[in-house]
């Protein structure tokens, strides 16, 4: 992969933009993230490069393999146009404020200068954004903030994921969320419900994509159900499971025991590289683990031997990548609705449709392909995201 960083400085902040210069993409396009002014600028760089591959690239090239193979081309009266033939690169943007004042200040947006400090920040990027014509779109999503991306596009039009009223498609926690539910219909779960011996546990039950997840399982009756969430053990937030919900124990940074030893299914909508600090090996055989975060398993030769690993115990997991694309399809959905249906209302029901249809067929594809190779899901996926480069 083709790839450059391009690192802007400001007074509030150091800024870097990575892209992976597909020479045939209509765009590239990532997410935007902050990270603490400790880290070291070199680390940094590193991070928006290895989120730029690992995440914003590999969820962009399997979209551009099933938009290729034709699975939402019965949607093609309803979608916008040049939709259904482009080819999008991926991405990203790393934000790293220059002191601790600053990083307070932007991490809390009811802070009387937040806005002051958010808008100059936004305005170099979006500069810059508008400087290669088009060629690089992002989402500020980092936090929980609200009405990031408005703030960016008021600087440029590349900006995605702004308001319904503009014709973009808003927040899109719930876009990933739907594919997350798709992915859990597409592995059969819904087929186990009803059997008393097959345990469903939801680690990462409170958070933007969880709490969705959750609301799924408890519309369907799953009969036996535990949740985990770190903001449940904390008495000071207070944040309680729902009532009649088996709630399990959490850790930082790891998964705990008695959530892995359920076995049957798992689902974790957590902050990612949980996995390798955790005792997976006390999975039982045949648990099917649905790892919804794109850095959930570590990038490269590291995954793929603990996914081998995980294989060889008799556990069935996918990675993050092929569960979370909902966000970067709907924008992808957004930016062509904008350009050739501007002043028709965002289409939400139908974004909520395309990313259902896609991430049913990816993971039913990448589950046959593993089956008949013997390879595991993870090594499958990376196979089918290189068709869609």
């Amino acid at each position: 992969m083709v790839q450059t960083v391009e690192k802007l400085e400001h007074s509030l902040a150091e800024i870097f933009i990575a892209c992976d210069k597909e020479p045939n993409a209509d765009y590239s396009y990532g997410g935007t993230r902050m990270v603490s002014p400790e880290m070291e600028s070199n680390q940094a760089q590193q991070v928006c490069i290895s989120l730029m591959r690992d995440e914003s690239a590999f969820k962009n090239y399997l979209i551009n393999a099933a938009l290729h193979k034709g699975v939402v081309d019965c949607y093609r009266d309803r979608l916008p146009a040049g939709f259904l033939n482009s080819k999008v690169g991926g991405s990203r943007c790393v934000i790293k404020p220059k002191n601790p004042e600053i990083f307070s200040i932007l991490t809390n947006p009811q802070h009387p200068q937040w806005e002051n400090s958010i808008s100059p920040i936004f305005k170099e990027i979006g500069n810059f954004l508008n400087q290669t014509d088009g060629k690089i779109k992002l989402t500020p999503d980092f936090g929980r903030f609200a009405g990031l991306a408005d703030i960016l596009n008021q600087f440029t039009p590349h900006s995605l994921g702004i308001r319904c009223d503009d014709g973009g498609c808003g927040g899109k926690s719930s876009y990933a969320a739907t594919g997350i539910i798709a992915a859990i219909e597409a592995v059969g779960i819904p087929d186990r419900k009803n059997d008393p011996v097959t345990p469903v546990t939801l680690i990462g039950s409170a958070g933007a994509m969880g709490s969705d997840v959750l609301q799924y399982f408890l519309k369907q009756e799953y009969p036996n159900l535990a949740i985990c969430d770190l903001v449940y053990d904390d008495p000071a937030l207070g944040i309680a499971p729902p009532k009649g919900v088996k709630k399990l124990p959490s850790r930082q940074k790891a998964f705990t025991v008695e959530c892995l030893e359920r076995g049957g299914v798992i689902v974790a909508t957590t902050v990612g590289q949980e996995l390798e600090n955790s005792f997976w090996d006390t999975m039982p055989a045949g648990t099917i683990l649905l790892l919804a975060h794109n850095m959930a398993i570590p990038a490269g030769d590291a995954g793929i031997d603990l996914m081998r690993r995980l294989q060889q115990h008799g556990v069935f997991a996918l990675p993050g990548q092929v569960l979370t694309l909902g966000g970067a399809l709907t924008s992808r959905i957004e930016w062509f609705w904008r350009q050739s249906l501007a002043g028709t209302p965002f289409d939400k029901s139908l974004a909520h449709l395309v990313v259902r249809t896609v991430v049913q067929f990816l993971v039913g594809e990448i589950k046959a392909r593993s089956i008949a190779s013997g390879l595991t899901a993870y090594e499958a996926t990376l196979d089918y995201a290189q068709a869609g480069r």
